[in-house]
């Protein structure tokens, strides 16, 4: 007999062992492997003394024969068919969610304040969680809240954090927390859904207090989790191609949690577009989320999925609306990565001319997304300023190609979608400035994408002006730098984007003397 050991906790030190018997020996002469182990690893149980369960100990090293949490883990991740036919599941271990989160996410009424005010803040821009089922879950009286449940719950009351007047002593103090909690439950627990989400809300935090890089990071982590899970091809049919075991809601829940990644990555790559995405660029013909209200109601069903072709033509909900501008901002960036050698000739203006069609495409959801602005009632519109984020990208690569040096050159080359851009962000602010909606952008529902743009078209008409702009160019500066200057009561983020204009201001100023 072949017996392994393993030490019950580190106070029982070698003292108390879990034994298996070596199975060579039950093997039928001439009994091909290939049909004996999965029979075998089929019947195994895990074997490991309560104290250590407790504890939570991890067994990182299991002897041929021993499969326990990590070994079946494993399995399933290197032989997925083996894992599949020989019916095995990663065991879990039942945790206790630790004294520090339990009194971060507070009483029950606590948890639903935090999860209404998560919802509210993140309902037009990236709607990721089934609100209905986490409330089941973090709330149910009849089970103990697992450690998933708990960790989104915790990582939804980051995102919700206000900024405060302490030098973000409290949100440093959460971050950091979610960040260690996260660690322990991505390496104990299976693979799902709630830590993925726990993953974006991170994400969202880490990109707007400006944490770099490791937001970047981060987002290429989101991004192999989501790999890992298989939910990478959850756009390209319409019920989830490898997760058509899986009902409707959680597929559903699935593609948002993907296009949130697939934001973020895109969102991470505006200043820097030659830097390597973590994830594939949509397709014409995936599949986008469907409409908001149906998903948040619980009443959507797989006939309401559309394509991104035919999204178009159809008024949509504003995440799938977002998702849209994104695929063509994904074609922006593609062509600026690839420009000048690999795209077609250039038209009588300097640019290639499917560039120009690009600007006009972006330009055109614009207006698309004004008619749902109308009928929707919405406060401010992501989908609206990334496309207007697209089109200074295009813009700014532009400049970059003719090295523009002077104000008539800029003002020359200044596409006609760059100029409406800049018209209706300086009518945003001034709208803005007058007092009007100030609830929704001191209450924190602006996003960053909006601080972003801003910090965009600054940079644009800064281009322009050569250190001495008019007095209009002025003027939109200064209107515009008002709107950074209050989004960074809900996005720190924009603190870092006005001192980057400042300096560039006083470099510009000095090259115009």
């Amino acid at each position: 007999v072949d017996s392994h050991a393993l030490p019950a906790s580190p106070a029982a030190g070698a003292s108390a062992v879990v034994t298996r018997p070596c199975q060579l020996a039950n093997y039928a002469a001439g009994e091909a492997w290939s049909a004996a182990i999965p029979r075998d690893v089929a019947k195994l149980k895990p074997q490991l003394p309560t104290a250590a369960m407790k504890q939570g100990l991890p067994l990182l090293r299991f002897a041929p024969g021993l499969l326990w949490m990590t070994g079946t883990a494993a399995i399933k991740f290197i032989d997925p068919n083996l894992f599949r036919d020989a019916w095995l599941e990663v065991p879990r271990l039942n945790l206790v969610v630790p004294d520090d989160v339990t009194f971060q996410l507070g009483d029950s009424q606590q948890v639903r304040d935090t999860t209404s005010k998560f919802f509210r803040l993140t309902r037009s821009w990236m709607p990721i969680v089934n609100r209905k089922r986490h409330v089941a879950a973090v709330l149910n009286p009849l089970t103990p809240c697992r450690r998933p449940t708990a960790l989104l719950a915790l990582c939804m009351k980051l995102c919700c954090l206000p900024v405060l007047d302490d030098n973000g002593a409290e949100r440093t103090s959460l971050y950091r927390l979610a960040k260690r909690f996260y660690s322990e439950v991505e390496s104990t627990e299976d693979l799902s859904v709630q830590v993925l989400q726990a993953a974006i809300c991170i994400a969202i935090f880490e990109i707007g207090d400006a944490i770099y890089p490791a937001a970047y990071l981060t987002v290429g982590v989101c991004a192999r989790y989501g790999i890992a899970m298989g939910i990478d091809h959850v756009n390209k049919e319409r019920e989830g191609g490898e997760n058509r075991a899986a009902s409707w809601m959680e597929i559903e829940e699935a593609r948002r949690a993907w296009w949130g990644i697939i934001v973020l990555d895109r969102f991470l790559n505006f200043t820097k577009p030659s830097r390597t995405l973590a994830t594939l660029d949509p397709d014409f013909e995936d599949f986008l989320p469907v409409d908001d209200d149906q998903f948040f109601n619980g009443t959507t069903q797989p006939s309401d999925a559309v394509r991104i072709s035919q999204a178009f033509t159809f008024k949509n909900g504003q995440f799938p609306r977002l998702c849209q501008a994104i695929y063509l901002v994904s074609k922006a960036l593609a062509a600026i990565k690839s420009s000048p050698g690999s795209l077609d000739g250039p038209s009588e203006t300097g640019w290639p001319t499917d560039i120009e069609q690009l600007c006009r495409t972006l330009e055109a959801l614009v207006r698309a997304n004004e008619g749902e602005i109308t009928i929707r009632g919405l406060a401010f519109c992501s989908q609206s300023v990334v496309s207007y984020s697209g089109i200074f990208l295009l813009q700014h690569r532009h400049w970059e190609r003719l090295k523009v040096r002077s104000t008539q050159e800029a003002e020359l080359h200044t596409f006609i979608e760059t100029r409406s851009a800049f018209d209706t962000l300086y009518r945003i602010a001034s709208y803005l400035q007058l007092g009007h909606d100030e609830q929704y952008l001191l209450g924190g529902e602006c996003t960053f994408f909006l601080a972003h743009v801003a910090y965009q078209a600054i940079s644009a008409l800064m281009t322009i002006g050569q250190g001495n702009p008019s007095t209009e160019t002025k003027e939109r500066i200064t209107t515009l730098g008002w709107l950074l200057e209050h989004i960074k009561t809900r996005w720190p983020l924009s603190d870092v984007y006005k001192s980057i204009l400042e300096a560039n201001e006083v470099v510009l100023a000095a090259e115009a003397t």
